[in-house]
């Protein structure tokens, strides 16, 4: 019985491993704009890329917990779970440091001020609303002292804001430079990566989206692994200096960008991609103050240096 086991595994390890295809998951946003200039590329190593980019983050989440998603861009807290679910992916790199901001049409120009006035935000208990309230605790904000309202979305966040019925709120890029756009007299208090590079001594923030691949392919397929990281770094790049094609790339995968801002998106969007040997501490920290505030959120414990790409 064990030999039978052992074979079946063997098989189905093996057509993962070789599978002629490859299939890139990610969410829609700023994760899949890091892709976008590349997803005209559909071989690398006479390997097949399929691109899914998932609307909703539970369509992502359902993906990977099945594992239909070979290499993916996924929240960096969702990359614990993964591994702490023992679903067999390793940390390659970060593509996305935070993007979250606060904004206000009040006269204020620090999280300080934000004392005895009320924030609206969303995504009660998960990653930015953690990243937002360990900040305000390391800087000493009694939490208590802001009344902090949670809404269903970003979007809705965006349009209470806009409809003037709030008037704080912390909302991430890209619906940062369309809030703006149509607020130009609003202030950003605070960009919450700077705020978090502060508190941690960190040179590139926290990490807010992750790039993960199945253990079987990174450690089957090194000139593949090699050649895709080339690739995505090029289609990053080419972000900042060809625009024009990337408007015509985000509106041909019909991604859902408001290309009139995406200039204005770029320059607070902290998209770049830094492999995992050179923020392997970066995401320590970051695991270790979310166990401290919530450990549900990375799969209720702390990962072992095995999630880590080698």
């Amino acid at each position: 019985m064990l030999k039978k086991n052992l074979l079946i595994l063997f098989i189905l390890l093996s057509l993962s491993v070789f599978a002629e295809t490859i299939k890139v998951v990610t969410p829609d946003g700023l994760p899949a704009l890091s892709l976008v200039n590349m997803m005209d590329t559909k071989k690398i190593d006479n390997i097949q890329l399929n691109y899914k980019v998932e609307k909703m983050s539970d369509a992502l989440i359902v993906d990977m917990l099945k594992r239909e998603g070979d290499i993916a861009i996924v929240p960096s807290n969702f990359s614990a779970q993964l591994y702490n679910k023992k679903l067999g992916y390793k940390i390659l790199g970060t593509i996305g440091w935070g993007s979250f901001y606060v904004v206000s049409r009040d006269n204020i120009n620090s999280l300080e001020e934000l004392k005895g006035k009320e924030v609206y935000t969303f995504g009660k208990g998960l990653t930015p609303d953690l990243i937002f309230q360990s900040i305000l605790e390391k800087k000493g904000i009694n939490k208590n002292s802001i009344k902090i309202n949670y809404l269903s979305s970003g979007n809705e966040v965006a349009s209470l804001y806009l409809g003037k019925k709030v008037d704080t709120i912390v909302i991430p890029e890209p619906m940062l430079s369309k809030v703006l756009s149509k607020s130009p007299t609003s202030t950003i208090v605070a960009n919450l990566n700077d705020e978090w590079k502060n508190i941690t001594n960190s040179d590139l923030g926290y990490p807010q989206s992750t790039l993960v691949i199945k253990e079987e392919i990174y450690e089957t397929n090194p000139k593949f692994v090699k050649e895709f990281i080339n690739k995505l770094t090029e289609s990053i790049s080419k972000l900042y200096k060809n625009s024009g094609e990337t408007v015509e790339n985000v509106k041909r995968n019909s991604l859902s960008i408001d290309t009139s801002v995406l200039n204005k998106v770029l320059t607070r969007a902290n998209i770049f991609y830094t492999p995992i040997i050179d923020c392997k501490e970066e995401y320590n920290n970051y695991f270790k103050i979310l166990e401290l505030t919530n450990k549900k959120v990375i799969g209720g414990k702390l990962p072992d240096e095995d999630i880590f790409a080698k």
